[in-house]
């Protein structure tokens, strides 16, 4: 008994000093199962704004003011409701687990109707509920917009960021506590974010060697790796086993990936994309319509103006172009300075490395945004 005890606290003492630059820790690429978030929602009014909320034909948002004023004892019909200082609004938040009764989370509360800007506004006291239909808390509070949308009557328009959500630090309170029995058990499971079935063999050799178990872990799939903590029930606590388990460090093998993103140009290429040898030659036509307006005058004693007429011109440009040939042993590195050599813009190196593809020369899954 003594000796696992050693041998334990010796492991999590020289975790880090043992840990290699390519080691990543357990807690940061997975988590325990079972222990996910909740996903809330509820539907609330914003008050206080300056002229910028709901229109009259958003007709849930009068609806709504006169159902929170009947039940505080005030009855209005609703064709005598006009106000522009009100703003219908979905509120949204995460609670994650071992929220207590009585904590505090943030919120996001977003525009449901035609309202100009929440800026300045305040959320009023709104329940919110989860994918069960129980409600587990309330929020309220003064909205934080972080920019702001300035209008007036002679079309003169500043806007800064995006006013029609905003957020409230700490504006929600817990007020149904999330039940899970996934640490009651002898067994646990920790799951990948990214799932691999090498990943997850190397994390359950890592936890075997590190805890001096042999077969404390096992990996069940490419993204599970299941836990006997039976086995050290004796000697570690549920909690202190977690805590050690989670900041041991293990090996992750990633896959080679280019994630493109055309919309914007960009392109992020991971270290272990590799690319075989191939001749790369990339050539640019520009075709440009130019206006050359000509002027025509009129004839000698002639009563006339002058006149342009549009005269439109073809102006077409080819680029020279030069090949440039990759070694089969060419990485991401290189390859960048291959392109740069060529003189190629972001979206024209997309062209190029969709063809590489085509080719059968890059050896990685291209991801297109």
């Amino acid at each position: 008994m003594m000796n696992r005890i050693t041998k334990i606290a010796i492991v999590a003492l020289t975790l880090a000093v043992t840990a290699s630059a390519q080691d990543v820790r357990i807690k940061d690429v997975a988590s325990i199962s079972g222990l996910q978030d909740i996903q809330l929602f509820g539907y609330g009014l914003v008050v206080g704004l300056a002229g910028t909320g709901d229109r009259s034909q958003t007709v849930f948002t009068e609806q709504a003011i006169v159902n929170m004023l009947k039940n505080m004892g005030i009855e209005l019909p609703e064709r005598h409701i006009r106000v522009r200082n009100v703003a219908a609004v979905m509120v949204t938040g995460k609670l994650e687990p071992f929220k207590r009764q009585g904590t505090r989370f943030d919120v996001t509360v977003s525009s449901m109707g035609d309202a100009t800007s929440l800026e300045g506004g305040t959320l009023i006291m709104t329940p919110i509920q989860g994918p069960d239909g129980q409600l587990y808390a309330s929020a309220q509070g003064p909205l934080a917009t972080g920019g702001y949308d300035l209008r007036d009557r002679g079309f003169t328009h500043i806007k800064r960021n995006h006013v029609l959500v905003g957020r409230i630090p700490g504006g929600a309170i817990v007020q149904r506590e999330y039940r899970f029995n996934v640490l009651d058990g002898d067994n646990l499971s920790i799951s990948l974010h990214s799932p691999d079935f090498t990943s997850a063999v190397s994390m359950a050799r890592a936890i075997n060697e590190q805890t001096g178990f042999a077969s404390i872990a096992r990996a069940a799939d490419a993204a599970t790796v299941e836990l006997n903590i039976a086995e050290v029930s004796d000697v570690l606590s549920t909690m202190e086993f977690i805590s050690m388990v989670e900041n041991m460090t293990f090996e992750v093998a990633s896959q080679a990936r280019v994630v493109i993103n055309e919309r914007t140009g960009t392109i992020v290429a991971g270290g272990m994309v590799r690319i075989s040898q191939v001749a790369v030659t990339h050539g640019g036509v520009k075709v440009e319509v130019v206006n050359l307006p000509e002027v025509i005058q009129p004839r000698p004693f002639i009563l006339g103006e002058l006149e342009n007429i549009p005269n439109p011109a073809l102006i077409v440009e080819e680029t020279n172009a030069e090949m440039v040939v990759l070694d089969t042993t060419t990485t991401v590195s290189d390859l960048a300075q291959a392109l740069n050599s060529l003189g190629v813009s972001p979206r024209d190196v997309i062209a190029i490395l969709q063809a590489i593809k085509e080719a059968g020369a890059l050896h990685a899954n291209l991801v297109i945004l």
